[in-house]
């Protein structure tokens, strides 16, 4: 998922004139950033904007008149704005400078991977993956995306969910390119031999290594697949997300050791691979409908039902 002349997502790298950023997540290939023009902006046209990768933005509130490629277009919470890189762009704020939302900022490789599945027509625009410089409605991306902000600014979602959830929303946005584009491309259709190979193969991975902070692309690169392809075939086969699948083998793990008295709570989540605390306990609860302390002085009564117990479907 490597892309050559790009620097990696970077916030310093990333930084624009008149645009206030917030980081919420970054990975080497992908990123999540609030962005607010309330302090920094102006009303009048604004020089010329390059983006460094492929950004996809979504607008929580305001309004602002984009100048791209050759257009103008008033962009308000309807519209997804999709920016290739190197591109210029100019915005001016008649509304106010009041305009703030989030986006998506991604690596041509990784943004490559999800386009081949929906819209392979985009690989051949030579200087960006997008087909122009907005796009209306994409109302499911749109919601996928606030609820990941939502999670993000919560601090209860995991890098692997995170990069899953990333794919997703831009898999919509692909799919929305291509009706764009006038053209309707289906998904490819694995064989069920190849879906199984991939889903066994990654069961066999994530056994081996569940205790590590794994990252989606370290499955990827060990089966020698895209990391949105190796999404799309293992919940296909098995039904749910990576990250739910490793959650559950971790907390399967966990309840070996939960009645232990000498076993403490906080080492084992870190022993599991969760990155706190409250992760192992908010994942915990969402599995099984109590807390793992919870569970420990179930398993010390000798009760084994009970309203208390209510374990996730």
């Amino acid at each position: 998922m490597s892309s050559s002349g790009e620097p990696l997502i970077d916030g310093e790298a990333g930084a624009i004139p008149g645009l206030g950023l917030d980081w919420l997540f970054k990975a080497p290939d992908a990123g999540v950033v609030r962005w607010d023009c309330s302090a920094t902006g102006r009303r009048e046209l604004s020089e010329e904007k390059l983006q460094l990768w492929h950004v996809v933005s979504f607008v929580h509130g305001g309004a602002f008149i984009l100048h791209a490629e050759g257009r103008s277009a008033t962009i308000d919470p309807t519209s997804v704005v999709l920016y290739n890189p190197g591109v210029p762009s100019r915005t001016e704020h008649p509304f106010g400078c009041c305009d703030h939302g989030s986006a998506i900022v991604v690596r041509r490789g990784a943004l490559a991977d999800v386009i081949a599945h929906h819209d392979p027509a985009s690989l051949e625009i030579p200087r960006g993956l997008f087909p122009g410089s907005h796009a209306q409605g994409l109302s499911r991306a749109y919601l996928l995306q606030r609820l990941l902000v939502q999670r993000l600014k919560a601090g209860t979602a995991e890098p692997l969910a995170v990069e899953e959830a990333v794919l997703g929303i831009l898999g919509e946005v692909a799919e929305g390119c291509g009706r764009m584009r006038g053209r309707s491309f289906s998904l490819r259709r694995d064989p069920a031999r190849a879906r199984r190979g991939y889903a066994e193969d990654t069961k066999a991975l994530l056994q081996d290594r569940f205790r590590e902070p794994l990252r989606l692309d370290d499955i990827a690169q060990a089966l020698h697949v895209s990391p949105y392809h190796l999404c799309r075939l293992f919940k296909a086969e098995t039904g749910v997300p990576v990250h739910r699948y490793l959650n559950r083998l971790r907390l399967r793990h966990a309840l070996e050791g939960i009645a232990e008295r000498d076993v403490d709570l906080t080492r084992m989540a870190f022993d599991l691979g969760f990155s706190s605390h409250s992760h192992f306990t908010a994942a915990f609860r969402k599995e099984f409908g109590i807390t793992p302390r919870e569970a420990r002085r179930l398993s010390r009564s000798g009760r084994l039902a009970g309203p208390e117990l209510r374990p996730a479907a």
